[in-house]
């Protein structure tokens, strides 16, 4: 392990630490909805990872307050750390006639899994997309205009459907919230997670 990732990792007990701590602040008069689940996510996943002493498998654990993505082992040492770039936890909205939906750009807090794992993955363009920088949607699903290669970097690790660990034209913005819901981390890092995470690892987001 490089220096760099060295002094970009913290133990486990600070993981639980602030996750604890979170909880223990009381809560604001006008609390959104929204902090309160956050909140009640931070307890579930403090709860499974100090249940047992431990893991089936190493697993993942992402956090997006302070752009982190961590590989622990079965015993909750770190293997690896990557700063990471995450959701940017605005909302869109489209403004076409046609195209009325918005959309939440957030990094989802949770247990996840790793579902599958790509190299040279292609970037299917969603109708957001199109929207956000002014062209029109494309009408067909085949449409050559929706496909991409090259922005994703080499490899992708799929926890959620169309979410994914992926790589990054501009390294200079990892360590930043600004993706559209899903995780970046730099080229080096990316290479290690995709040839020492398997499919079906647990990836734990707060």
């Amino acid at each position: 392990m490089n220096k760099k990732n060295d002094r970009r990792g913290f133990p486990l007990r600070s993981f639980c630490m602030y996750v604890a701590l979170s909880l223990l602040q009381p809560l604001l008069a006008v609390a959104s909805s929204t902090t309160d689940s956050v909140h009640q996510n931070h307890r579930r996943l403090l709860q499974e990872l100090t249940s047992a002493q431990t893991m089936a498998t190493p697993y993942l654990v992402i956090d997006t307050r302070d752009n982190v993505v961590q590989l622990r082992d079965t015993d909750h040492r770190l293997l690896r750390s990557a700063v990471a770039a995450t959701g940017a936890a605005r909302r869109f909205q489209g403004r076409e006639k046609l195209w009325k939906w918005s959309w939440k750009f957030a990094t989802p807090s949770g247990r996840f899994s790793i579902l599958r794992k790509v190299s040279d993955p292609l970037w299917v363009k969603p109708d957001w997309h199109f929207l956000e920088v002014g062209e029109q949607v494309p009408v067909f699903a085949e449409d050559p205009r929706r496909f991409q290669r090259g922005v994703l970097g080499r490899y992708a690790l799929y926890f959620a459907k169309d979410l994914m660990i992926h790589g990054t034209l501009y390294e200079v913005n990892l360590g930043k919230s600004i993706t559209h819901g899903c995780v970046r981390v730099g080229a080096e890092d990316l290479e290690y997670f995709y040839e020492h995470v398997d499919v079906g690892w647990p990836v734990y987001i707060y």
